[in-house]
C-alpha cells in the first residue's frame, strides 16, 4: 500500500476524478449535440454543455493552483528520462486544454451573438457577434476536442501500462481510498 509520500492527497484525487467524469461527459455530449434535431431539448443540452464547461474551467484553475502549491508525488526513480518528459508534457497538455478549451467555447458562443448562462449567471461579453471569430473559435474548439481525446487516451493507456505491464504504483497513487 502506498505511503503518503507516494500518493496524491485526497483533494488532488477528488479534483482529478470529478474533472475526469465532467470532461468525459462534456466531450461525449459535444460529439453528438450539434447533430441533434433543433428544438428545446437540444437547446437545453447545449446550455448544460456550456455551463458545465465553465465549471470545468473554474475547477481547472483550482486544480492548477492546488498542484502548484501541493506538488505531486515523485515519479518512480526507475522511469526513463524520456518517459518522465512525456508525463510532464502530457500533464501540461491536459491542463492547457482544461483551461483554453472552455475559454474558446465561451468566446465561440459570444462570437455567435449568444450569451453564456452558467446556471442563471450570465457571463460578461468579451467579444461581440463576429462571423469570422465564430468560425475561428468553432474550428479551434473542434480541434481541441480531438486533441483532448488523443491526450486522454494516451494518459489512460500510460496509467494502465504502469499498472499491468510495469506493475508499479503510478496508477495506484491516484486511486480513491489510497492514503
Amino acid at each position: 500500500m502506498p505511503t503518503a509520500a507516494t500518493t496524491y492527497n485526497p483533494i488532488a484525487k477528488s479534483l482529478h476524478w470529478l474533472m475526469a467524469l465532467l470532461i468525459i461527459g462534456l466531450w461525449s455530449v459535444g460529439m453528438v449535440m450539434e447533430d441533434m434535431p433543433k428544438g428545446d431539448f437540444r437547446s437545453q443540452v447545449i446550455g448544460l454543455h456550456k455551463a458545465i464547461g465553465v465549471v470545468v474551467l473554474l475547477l481547472a484553475m483550482v486544480r492548477l493552483t492546488w498542484r502548484l502549491t501541493n506538488p505531486p508525488p515523485e515519479l518512480p526513480a526507475t522511469m526513463p528520462t524520456l518517459e518522465r518528459l512525456g508525463a510532464k508534457l502530457g500533464h501540461l497538455a491536459l491542463y492547457t486544454l482544461m483551461i483554453v478549451m472552455p475559454i474558446d467555447g465561451i468566446l465561440m458562443t459570444q462570437a455567435k451573438g449568444r450569451v453564456v448562462d452558467v446556471f442563471g449567471f450570465v457571463l460578461p461579453t468579451m467579444v461581440e457577434k463576429n462571423d469570422e471569430l465564430k468560425h475561428l473559435f468553432s474550428e479551434g474548439h473542434e480541434a481541441m476536442g480531438l486533441a483532448l481525446a488523443v491526450v486522454l487516451v494516451v494518459h489512460v493507456a500510460a496509467a494502465i501500462r504502469h499498472h499491468v505491464m510495469l506493475k508499479d504504483d503510478v496508477l495506484k497513487r491516484m486511486l480513491p481510498g489510497r492514503a
